[in-house]
């Protein structure tokens, strides 16, 4: 079943899949057979700027999940060829090892909900330095504590939970 699903896939988690379908080559991105339900997609941005270096349909490589919903998987490609560059999200690679100190596992900070999407229950929130996406609900302009729980090396990601969850 969908719904239960795409539990499954942790964010940040690495994944394998196998290229399975182009829609519109160059248009909206790709997507992913991860061996059931749901689909993973790799968005357009995120591919090569020319075609013609988009991996074929049956090309298996592995993937970064970015975010999960319950009828789609949203991935990162891990293999640099079979991406545009590195995922822009305002953290250079010179900067990352800086960010991960400022804010080790188990850190507590205060971020702020900046978007709140309903149809699938995430949220975004911005702390000093950075931006997190979250599961659940949230009203957008509310601070709160947040835990440090995991850092995405690949993508330069922090991710985040509500603290004392």
């Amino acid at each position: 079943m969908v719904e239960e699903g795409w539990r499954r896939f942790e964010v940040g988690s690495v994944v394998a899949g196998i290229v399975s379908v182009i829609p519109r080559p160059g248009a909206i991105g790709l997507f992913v057979d991860l061996g059931g339900e749901p689909r993973g997609f790799v968005d357009v941005l995120s591919l090569p700027r020319q075609v013609e270096a988009w991996p074929a349909i049956g090309t298996k490589s592995t993937f970064e999940v970015l975010t999960r919903r319950p009828t789609q998987i949203r991935l990162w490609p891990l293999e640099p060829r079979l991406r545009s560059g590195p995922l822009e999200n305002g953290v250079s690679e010179d900067e990352w090892p800086a960010r991960k100190a400022r804010y080790p596992i188990g850190a507590i900070l205060t971020a702020e909900v900046t978007g709140a999407y309903a149809g699938d229950s995430t949220y975004f929130v911005r702390f000093e330095g950075g931006w997190s996406l979250l599961e659940g609900e949230a009203q957008v302009g509310s601070r709160t504590e947040y835990e440090v729980i995991r850092h995405l090396d690949t993508t330069r990601r922090t991710l985040l939970r509500p603290a004392g969850t």
